[in-house]
């Protein structure tokens, strides 16, 4: 089982960028014509809390593999900042911009 817990918390970051990443394509229509910018801040914060489990996820399984629980924390920190920055034009600039 803490292997499944490991393993979780490494792909958990990656896979809520590739998520979130996917959403604000997906949503830039619907952005762009006035009506999904708050759906694009949602999905950004979704994903940003999700990057952010998978790190502490990863942290709390260092018992069992210490360099994997490390892996997976640096990884939930460095998604988490790449789904800010991914954030950060929905923020500061209009939908079709």
């Amino acid at each position: 089982m803490s292997r499944a817990v490991l393993g979780a918390g490494l792909a958990l970051a990656p896979i809520a960028w590739a998520a979130s990443l996917g959403a604000n394509f997906a949503l830039a229509p619907l952005a762009c014509a006035g009506h999904g910018k708050g759906l694009l801040l949602l999905v950004s914060t979704l994903a940003l809390t999700m990057a952010a489990a998978g790190g502490v996820l990863a942290w709390t399984q260092r018992s069992l593999n210490r360099s994997l629980a490390l892996s997976g924390a640096v990884l939930g920190a460095f998604f988490a900042v790449v789904i800010v920055a991914q954030a950060l034009p929905n923020l500061l600039l209009g939908g079709c911009e």
